[in-house]
């Protein structure tokens, strides 16, 4: 079966919404402790570990497909993309899914079985 482009671009999509949320939660963070360092309500700083939590999934994931490795992990990491970047996650997603048969499995064998 020829190598198309669907993880290559599902990878990409995901590892770049991953830096996305890592960067975004990160900001979360610092300026919600900004904001009650100054005497602010503790605002979104919450929702900061959360998303570079998810942030950091989507990155391991958006190296799973560029590796065609472990489809199931591609997928967890585009799922985890859409919080981050929804429309990135989302067509990541769409592309995991149908490239499904060019990942290897975790026994080294192909997603198709034969």
């Amino acid at each position: 079966m020829p190598r198309v482009w669907k993880p290559v671009t599902a990878g990409i999509m995901s590892i770049i919404a991953g830096i996305i949320g890592i960067g975004g939660g990160a900001i979360i963070v610092l300026m919600g402790d900004f904001v009650s360092d100054s005497g602010g309500i503790l605002g979104f700083e919450p929702l900061g570990v959360p998303t570079i939590i998810l942030g950091i999934v989507a990155f391991t994931g958006g190296i799973f497909a560029l590796r065609r490795r472990v489809w199931v992990m591609a997928v967890i990491g585009a799922i985890s993309a859409i919080p981050c970047m929804p429309i990135l996650g989302t067509l990541a997603i769409i592309f995991i899914a149908l490239a499904d048969q060019e990942f290897v499995s975790c026994s080294g064998v192909e997603a198709g079985g034969k």
